[in-house]
């Protein structure tokens, strides 16, 4: 990092930065919005169920047309999983690329800068570093929003069993 800021204005870099972590934001909300977190949180959990009744059917040795026909009800599902999944990356891909290759380039020039500078910005090789933003800041919020799904599971199971004992 050290050689980062003697080669690369500190300005580029925070520029570069708050462009970087607005996406991963941004990209985090689209994805949250379109992709419907509990009904992906059902969905991975009949999948979890169905994995859990075919490893049963394995081990007691059931025959290879059963366990076919079992794994023939998980399909859908985890198709489900993987359409609610790629959705957002519709929206988000082509926000990414815009940033990456029209925004960032644009907005050095729009901001006045001189031509001398834009192409001193543009030989260090920004694009990598918003790149490496993006991805760190992208994983960063991976893990709290995995972390936040599996609390907000174990609420909601805890609620169902809760609802089940006072039904019974």
């Amino acid at each position: 990092m050290l050689v980062l800021f003697t080669v690369m204005p500190s300005w580029v870099i925070v520029f570069i930065v708050v462009i970087a972590v607005a996406y991963s934001l941004g990209s985090l909300a689209l994805q949250r919005k379109l992709a419907n977190p509990k009904k992906m949180r059902e969905i991975q959990a009949r999948v979890k169920e169905h994995t859990k009744k075919l490893n049963e059917m394995v081990k007691n040795g059931a025959s290879k047309e059963d366990i076919m026909a079992k794994n023939k009800e998980v399909m859908p599902l985890v198709m489900e999983s993987t359409k609610h999944q790629m959705k957002p990356l519709i929206v988000i891909l082509p926000i990414f690329l815009i940033l990456y290759d029209v925004l960032l380039p644009y907005a050095a020039t729009s901001l006045g800068f001189s031509k001398a500078t834009i192409d001193f910005i543009f030989t260090m090789n920004y694009q990598y570093f918003f790149f490496a933003i993006v991805f760190i800041v992208g994983m960063i919020t991976t893990v709290f929003v995995m972390l936040y799904d599996k609390k907000k599971t174990k609420e909601e199971q805890a609620l169902l069993a809760q609802s089940g004992q006072a039904g019974s």
